[in-house]
């Protein structure tokens, strides 16, 4: 629970923590610039795009958004799908026909009156960055904007000009090269990756179960251990699935199936990795009895059959249904007894059941039968969201988001006019690709934007001092470039800790090898850019801490807060398995998203001035033991659920007192985490609820009903197994109170201290 940050060190242990993400600079860069398959593709890519839009700009002599356009295209996924990519070239290039629209008729109106021009470009910009911030979207529509109105106020005529060929360079030369390369070099078919993806998940189970079958001595094909899958990978999967349907749009008509489908085999992996983990290795090396091992031996067959199915792109329908006769099962278990391998038979039979409509004809019932939407959606009034005062409250911080970096923008652009000293209007921009989530993600992006233009200066200085003079062929200035080029693209094609330090690389060395054609003579270049880089940075970072500071541990403790309260709805009993897909998928993504926000929260909060007090480490900490604690509580909670649905039990049938002690467990689990939620949010909690009280009478009273003392071994363990589930949330949820308490009990002793 504790982490590295939280432990006694030595005085240059924190340093590197904070800046390297815990380890040294050497480890950083070691781990960061590795090679892989995966990255040589990317790097490629990324290499063939900024030469080939470098090249252009220098032959045709266009005007001079070169470096610009090599920014843009390192900013976007070098490691995109085909889908991916087809997508974001064609919603970018939307975005910027709009933005040069807004930017030509905004000059055309206020180009002459320097103040009006500032108040509409201010609106715009905010306008913009609220969209970006709302959508999760890169802020492509502020920066293009300010490049054409803010570079240079004084001249609105020349600027119109400029903004007009941002069309032809951005859209067409900078997005269509992105879009046209990565369709070109490697592409990767989308709709391939979701079967890799969904036959990676069932080799995972059947691995499962053929590890259960040699445990308890019985022969079975062992397949070699698969990578497990990650939590966030059924947001990952969906995502695939939309990508696929920009490829083949055909998969539209089917796309309820397809997300079905994927539900259901994500709730089989659930289903399997639990019962995985919980029987004990003396449990596990007690011999089956026939029964139970012919059921194991046809789960096994039956993934195995599903896999190669789904790689091979054909119906096991008729081969799965063979192999999962119901005799077999009820030879195991009657449907008197609910169990755990009764939900995992089900769920396999849902999963062929899907695979078999995927290969039928496409019939009208397909997009009505298949989980329809429930009745209890709440109707949208005629008037869109954003009319209403509750658009806004709900949106708050990011109209304040909006507000602060496009102050920062105009404040930076009054500086450089004021000062006379156009060269340094990096400033402008900086404002707005520095703009993040939090403090801790802005101190972050700015050491990665100081480092990088600082290493792109020294290269344009090298690049000037040894190549330049004994070239002058644009084949000598591709050859004597490319080397730059390359390293920005293969640091650019790692993960998001280092790819912002070669985009800012590539983006500083095109400033000055593209700032005009031929040879570069004026070698101040280089050195005025990095100065307008730290005047943005020096300027937001003013305004980030001063105005609205959105503090990376209160976000952090935020999302933990909104992500306890979707779990609570997880524990709602639903009437039958068709609202899987219309009730529980939304609030799994929910709570998924609100998690991983809250860990990468936590990454950015070692980086802000308080970070290194006792108390904050403290609740940094304790933060993380509840992320921690609650992404296990929702796969629990999601299992109990299919176990319900799927197990066999016959709620309806059981006595009064049972269903109503059931429901009342139901209610209590649900109070007891929105009163963790409050405590995490440092709210009057109100009285805690006796979760374990409740769940000892659960479980008596189960024990009554079905005469569990009575059953056989291997009934009263799948009882053993169920009572064990419901006792693991128990315990979470009340390691989850204590932590939240701890977390907000702790700072109170330091109060004197705080500031």
């Amino acid at each position: 629970m504790i982490n590295g940050d939280s432990r006694p060190v030595s005085n240059s242990q924190p340093k590197r923590s904070r800046l390297w993400f815990g380890t040294s600079l050497g480890q950083f860069l070691k781990a960061e610039l590795k090679d892989s398959p995966a990255r040589r593709v990317a790097a490629t890519r990324l290499f063939v795009v900024t030469l080939t839009i470098v090249l252009v700009s220098q032959t045709l002599h266009v005007p001079p958004l070169g470096a610009i356009s090599v920014l843009i295209c390192l900013s976007y996924d070098a490691h995109a799908n085909a889908g991916q990519s087809l997508a974001f070239g064609m919603r970018q290039l939307g975005y910027l026909i709009v933005t040069t629209l807004v930017s030509v008729l905004t000059l055309m109106l206020a180009g002459n009156d320097p103040w009006l021009l500032l108040s509409l470009s201010f609106v715009i910009m905010a306008l913009a960055l609220f969209h970006a911030r709302l959508i999760a979207w890169p802020t492509g529509i502020a920066l293009w904007y300010s490049v054409a109105v803010l570079y240079s106020p004084s001249t609105p005529d020349e600027n119109i000009y400029h903004a007009l060929w941002n069309i032809p360079i951005i859209g067409v030369l900078a997005l269509g090269t992105w879009t046209v390369v990565h369709l070109t070099i490697k592409p990767q078919d989308p709709l391939k990756l979701l079967k890799a993806e969904i036959a990676t998940q069932l080799a995972t189970v059947e691995y499962i179960f053929s590890v259960r079958l040699a445990d308890a001595g019985a022969h079975s094909p062992k397949p070699e251990a698969p990578m497990h899958a990650a939590a966030g990978s059924l947001g990952k999967l969906l995502g695939l699935l939309a990508n696929a349907e920009l490829i083949h749009p055909a998969l539209h008509e089917r796309h309820q199936t397809y997300r079905a489908l994927l539900l259901e085999i994500d709730g089989l992996r659930q289903l399997a990795d639990w019962l995985n983990q919980v029987l004990a290795a003396e449990y596990r090396a007690q011999p089956m009895t026939p029964e139970k091992l012919h059921v194991y031996r046809a789960l096994q067959s039956a993934c195995a059959e599903l896999r190669q199915g789904v790689a091979e792109s054909r119906d096991v329908s008729g081969e799965i249904t063979s192999l999962l006769s119901d005799e077999i099962l009820q030879n195991y278990a009657r449907e008197t007894n609910p169990s755990l391998l009764t939900a995992l038979w089900r769920a396999l039979q849902r999963i062929a059941g899907l695979t078999h409509d995927l290969h039928q004809p496409i019939a009208a019932k397909d997009s009505k039968n298949i989980n329809t939407e429930s009745d209890d959606n709440p109707e949208h009034g005629w008037l869109p969201a954003w009319f209403a005062y509750e658009f806004w409250a709900t949106h708050a911080d990011s109209v304040q988001f909006g507000i602060k970096f496009s102050l920062g923008a105009i404040l930076c652009m009054l500086i450089v006019e004021s000062l006379g000293w156009p060269d340094i209007n990096t400033a402008i921009p900086t404002c707005l690709v520095a703009a993040q989530t939090s403090l801790g993600a802005d101190y972050r992006l700015s050491l990665l934007r100081v480092s990088g233009a600082a290493v792109g200066g020294i290269c344009a200085y090298f690049y000037v001092l040894v190549f330049q003079s004994q070239l002058d062929t644009i084949v000598g200035f591709a050859f004597a470039t490319a080397p730059f080029w390359a390293l920005a693209a293969w640091i650019t094609a790692g993960s998001e800790r280092i790819a912002y330090l070669g985009r800012q690389l590539g983006f500083s060395f095109a400033l000055f090898v593209l700032h005009d054609f031929g040879q570069v003579t004026d070698l101040y270049l280089p050195r005025d850019r990095v100065i307008g880089i730290l005047l943005g940075l020096i300027v937001m970072g003013v305004i980030d801490y001063a105005l609205w500071p959105r503090r990376s541990i209160a976000l952090a403790r935020h999302h933990g807060v909104a992500a306890l309260r979707t779990l609570a709805s997880f524990t709602k009993r639903l009437p039958d398995v068709s609202h899987l897909l219309t009730y529980t998928l939304p609030l799994r993504l929910s709570a998924e998203k609100e998690l991983t926000a809250a860990q990468d929260l936590l990454a950015h909060a070692v980086l802000e001035p308080d970070a290194r007090l006792v108390e904050k480490v403290h609740e940094r900490a304790t933060l993380r033991a509840v992320v921690k604690d609650a992404s296990h509580l929702s796969g629990l909670l999601q299992v109990r659920k299919r176990y319900r649905l799927l197990s066999g039990q016959r709620f309806s049938h059981f006595p009064d007192e049972l269903q109503q002690l059931s429901r009342a467990f139901d209610a209590e689990l649900a109070n007891a985490l929105e009163y963790a939620a409050r405590l995490l949010q440092g709210e009057q909690a109100g009285n805690r609820s006796e979760l374990a009280k409740h769940q000892a009478d659960l479980q008596q009273s189960y024990s009554d009903h079905h005469r569990i003392d009575n059953l056989a071994d291997d009934l009263a363990v799948e009882w053993e197994l169920r009572f064990m589930l419901d006792q693991q949330i128990v315990e979470l949820i009340e390691n989850i109170e204590k932590t939240a308490l701890d977390s907000i009990s702790y700072p109170r002793k330091y109060a004197p201290n705080i500031e």
